[in-house]
């Protein structure tokens, strides 16, 4: 990174340090000055404000500070006319001279907006909404990890229905903060404005952290430079230039200052150039892509690498070894969006668990594809729920455009031969969008949710296309036989297919057809906790009193079945007197941002459930329901699955559903708890020795709970141990392994 007084880079850089005139825009938060865990914190010390206003005082240079705060904080900082401010992503400029409104908008609208986000940020503890006049920025920085899903969900609910009215302003996602400002106002407005203040035949030099600082970028021109700080992780930039820390920033400034004035510059931190190709170097040797719609979690929390590993789920731990051995990478969503008017940012980033490369989306693809086609068609239809479906051609052509984007960028980071597997509904016409673009290699999708029969799947209005498209994957792969069963009907019915047992054949083409339940890592449930989660879960366990704990464990969806699980349970304490007071339900309830409008439905149902249950049924030393909205690590989990005597697993319909092998990996095998699963979900096919449980019927399932919670130990073992040898005979190694073994006979053959 480091560029010595010989280094290749040095005479370049002499030569800017030298030329007059000279304009230099530098980004404030994370460039100038580190980030910190509020913007209060955030603010530049003397050593930066010296550093830029003794380099402004320079003959034949300008120094313009370009930032998103405040302008009043700004000047704050830089009171004289020396140093140059441009405040508010652009909105507000101050020369040698006052400050210029460039935005010129009506602040009203802002106005309502943060009175509604300020009424959600006082219920959410750490959070921090910073007003200004043209932005609304709402920090979560300080945020409990655990309950930070909960404020987002509602973060957004809230500027979405702004947007919708207010279509002159945009969401802009930056590091742990969501901002909305005018779609007008943007940092590039600064490069002209410095260049004529600066005058004739001036270079400048734009320096910047973040995607704000990427129109600033994109607006120099040929004769300036552009460096962007890569404080955070990697994403494709406009820069040409790149430097590691706000340190080498102010180093790279006082080179400026020393090289004007006629000091040694030594030591020499210089930029290191950008290497740009078309695909990363080793695109032609990669023999494995793994393509999903969301990656997991594999970036290190606020900085801290050794959380890297605490924050992977099952799915990259299963293959992770698949993707050692095979050279491989993961593709897909990095969770972020950008505002229409945005660069779409992508990169490659490296770990300690696997090579991720990841893409941003658009708003307008959240909405269509995401909120849209996956979240508002196909999952509700896949889980046959035709009552909340909803087909729209705009989100069907973004479904389509997705998928084109996807496999565009795709294409750059394998050679055409190499392996792709794919995941999931979101990804459904992949194979077909990466056959337009010459991919001859094999590619196999699974089907993590169920399939619908026939006169389920019919229903969509583009149902013969996606089967079509579907058909040009080499190897599909479900969870139960009934899934595969689904598939194989509506292949045999709307195609002109001949199909097999195990393989279609369609234009050419073999696909074959197989179901491969997922697994757990099993025996990482019974790793030992670390002693503050266990004295969080004693802690709850306590509150319970001598009650016996049945455990709920979902993400917050209509298909969880959760306000039935709890009408049952009400049920019990209804028809089984005797239990009230020794018994409780713990329905943990995980935050989803998909699909807001039925979320705030579903958890209100839920909440108007739990309050009538405890205010007809509780008593003043027990409360039958804790209703737990918020996320828990899966060491939190493991604990609460082994105190829990009975495991309430009752999804209305699900692919497989891992929480049920988790609870069983979990428990003691010398004082089990008891698993009650729904008839309905994938894992009741492999999983017959729990006590299986219709959660359409309230009446039976109360009837189910009391039968789980008297079942004796000598029966509870019996039934642990058969459910135990099912878990670990199929976990989620093998079944990665298996899959891409398949896929691999698929090519041979």
């Amino acid at each position: 990174m480091h560029d010595g007084p010989h280094g290749a880079h040095t005479d370049v850089w002499m030569a800017i340090a030298r030329h007059s005139p000279l304009g230099i825009l530098c980004d404030l938060d994370g460039t100038l000055v580190p980030f910190a865990s509020s913007p209060e914190e955030a603010r530049p010390d003397a050593d930066a404000i010296k550093l830029v206003t003794d380099l402004a005082s320079l003959p034949g240079i300008i120094v313009a500070i370009v930032s998103g705060r405040p302008k009043d904080w700004l000047e704050s900082f830089f009171p004289g006319d020396q140093v140059f401010l441009v405040a508010e992503h652009g909105a507000y400029r101050r020369g040698a001279g006052a400050w210029q409104n460039v935005a010129d908008l009506d602040p009203a609208p802002l106005a309502s907006l943060a009175a509604e986000l300020d009424a959600l940020v006082a219920r959410h503890p750490g959070a921090l909404l910073e007003r200004k006049s043209t932005t609304v920025a709402l920090h979560y920085r300080n945020v409990r990890r655990g309950q930070r899903g909960e404020l987002l969900i509602e973060t957004f609910a809230i500027i979405d229905r702004f947007l919708a009215r207010h279509p002159a302003y945009e969401r802009l996602e930056g590091v742990l903060v969501a901002e909305v400002r005018p779609a007008s106002v943007k940092k590039s407005s600064a490069v002209p404005w410095m260049r004529e203040k600066a005058g004739p035949g001036a270079r400048l030099i734009a320096i910047g952290d973040d995607v704000t600082d990427e129109h600033m970028f994109q607006a120099c021109g040929p004769q300036d430079e552009s460096i962007v700080v890569r404080s955070a992780e990697s994403r494709r930039t406009a820069a040409r230039w790149e430097l590691e820390s706000s340190d080498e920033v102010r180093a790279v400034l006082r080179y400026f200052h020393n090289v004007r004035t006629g000091q040694t510059p030594l030591p020499i931190i210089l930029p290191r150039q950008i290497t740009r190709s078309s695909a990363p170097s080793s695109a032609q040797e990669r023999t494995l892509l793994v393509v999903s719609n969301r990656l997991p979690d594999f970036r290190p929390v606020e900085g801290d690498e050794g959380e890297r590993k605490k924050n992977v789920g099952g799915l990259v731990s299963a293959l992770e070894p698949a993707l050692r051995a095979r050279g491989g990478m993961w593709f897909g969503w990095s969770g972020r969006t950008v505002a229409e008017s945005e660069p779409i940012e992508s990169g490659i980033a490296e770990s300690g668990i696997a090579q991720f490369a990841w893409v941003d989306y658009k708003e307008s693809w959240y909405r269509g594809y995401y909120s849209g086609f996956c979240n508002g068609t196909l999952w509700p239809l896949f889980h046959s729920f035709p009552s909340r479906v909803t087909f729209s051609d705009d989100s069907w052509a973004a479904y389509q455009e997705v998928h084109e984007h996807l496999a565009e960028y795709a294409s750059n980071l394998v050679g055409p031969r190499a392996m792709l597997w794919v995941h999931d509904y979101h990804l459904l016409l992949f194979a077909k969008a990466m056959r337009q673009r010459g991919h001859t290699g094999p590619m196999g999708h699974f089907l993590h949710i169920p399939f619908p029969s026939l006169d389920m799947f019919s229903m969509i209005p583009w149902a013969s296309q996606i089967l079509e498209a579907l058909l040009d994957f080499d190897l599909l792969g479900f969870h139960t036989p009934q899934h595969v069963a689904n598939f194989l009907a509506c292949a045999s019915a709307m195609l002109p297919a001949k199909v097999a047992d195990d393989v279609i054949h369609h234009r050419g083409h073999s696909t074959h057809v197989a179901a491969m339940p997922i697994g757990i890592l099993p025996d990482s449930f019974q790793e030992t906790p670390e002693p503050a989660v266990v004295e969080e879960v004693e802690g709850l366990m306590r509150s319970l009193g001598n009650s016996k704990l049945v455990l709920g464990v979902d993400r917050l969806d209509y298909t969880k079945g959760i306000p039935e699980r709890l009408i049952a349970f009400g049920k019990l304490l209804d028809k089984f007197p005797e239990w009230r007071g020794k018994v409780s339900l713990v329905q943990v309830s995980v935050p989803s941002r998909a699909d807001v409008p039925l979320y705030a439905e579903q958890r209100a149902t839920i909440e108007s459930i739990v309050g009538r249950i405890n205010g007809e049924l509780g008593e003043a030393a027990w409360v039958p329901i804790r209703y737990l909205y918020r996320s828990y690590g899966k060491s939190q989990l493991t604990q609460l699955y082994r105190a829990a005597s009975v495991g309430y697993v009752t999804p209305l319909r699900d692919g497989m559903n891992l929480v049920a092998k988790e609870y069983v990996a979990a428990q003691d095998a010398e004082n089990p708890g008891v698993l009650m699963l729904s008839q309905f979900a994938g894992a009741a096919v492999e999983m017959r020795d729990a006590v299986l449980t219709n959660p359409y019927h309230a009446d039976g399932m109360a009837r189910d709970l009391d039968r789980s919670l008297r079942m004796g130990l000598d029966e509870r073992k019996t039934r642990h141990a058969k459910l135990l040898a099912s878990v670990q005979r199929s976990n989620a190694v093998t079944w990665a392994e298996g899959f891409l073994d398949a896929l691999g006979a698929c090519a041979k053959g």
